[in-house]
C-alpha cells in the first residue's frame, strides 16, 4: 500500500509516495537503509527550486526530520509513556515538542535508544536561521543521530522576579 510522506534532509524537503507496510512507518525507517519515494519532489529549502523524478531512493541517515501525521500505526504496540518536554536543534531545524519515555527511563532516554528515528508529539518545527515560517506536527520522526542540541522545557511554574509564590496565593491562586 502507497502513502503520502514529506520528509526533510538537511537541505530541502521530500514529498511522494512510500510503500508502507503493515507495521508502523517508524518501524519500518528505523529497520531499513533506504526509503524510495515514488512521484517525489525535492524543493530547496534555501530558495524553493522543486526537482521531480518518477522514483528516488534516500539513505535514512540523510533525513532530517519525517512527518508522521496520519500514520498511528498498530495500536497493540503502544505502551504507556511519560512526555518530555524538549527543544532539539537538529540539522538546520529547531523542534519543540515531547520526547516519550517508559515511566522507569530516565529523561531524555529516547535519545540514547538503539533506534535512529525517535518521535517527538505536538511538535513545533522551525528553522534556526528563521528564514521560513514555523509549522506544528501531531508527530515527527527526529533522526537522533543529527541533533546536535537538546534542551529540557521547564514541566514546572518558573517565578519571575517580580512574581512571588505569595502574590500567586493571595490573588486566589492554588498552592
Amino acid at each position: 500500500m502507497r502513502e503520502s510522506l514529506v520528509a526533510w534532509a538537511g537541505d530541502c524537503q521530500v514529498r511522494g509516495e512510500i510503500d508502507l507496510d503493515e507495521g508502523r512507518l517508524s518501524d519500518q525507517v528505523n529497520e531499513g537503509d533506504l526509503l524510495t519515494f515514488f512521484a517525489a519532489t525535492l524543493e530547496a529549502i534555501e530558495d524553493g527550486h522543486q526537482v521531480v523524478c518518477d522514483e528516488l531512493e534516500v539513505e535514512r541517515r540523510e533525513l532530517v526530520l519525517i512527518e508522521i501525521d496520519g500514520h498511528q500505526g498498530d495500536p497493540i504496540r503502544r505502551t504507556r509513556t511519560i512526555t518530555d518536554p524538549v527543544r532539539l536543534e537538529v540539522g538546520p531545524f529547531r523542534v519543540t515538542g515531547n520526547l516519550h519515555r517508559h515511566p522507569a527511563s530516565q529523561p531524555f532516554a529516547a535519545l540514547t535508544r538503539h533506534q535512529r528515528f525517535v518521535p517527538v508529539t505536538a511538535a513545533t518545527i522551525d528553522l534556526l536561521d528563521g528564514s521560513r515560517s514555523t509549522f506544528a506536527r501531531d508527530v515527527v520522526l527526529v533522526n537522533r543521530e543529527l541533533v546536535q542540541k537538546h534542551e529540557p522545557l521547564a514541566q514546572i511554574p518558573v517565578w519571575g522576579d517580580d512574581l512571588e509564590p505569595e502574590a500567586t496565593l493571595a490573588e486566589g491562586g492554588a498552592a
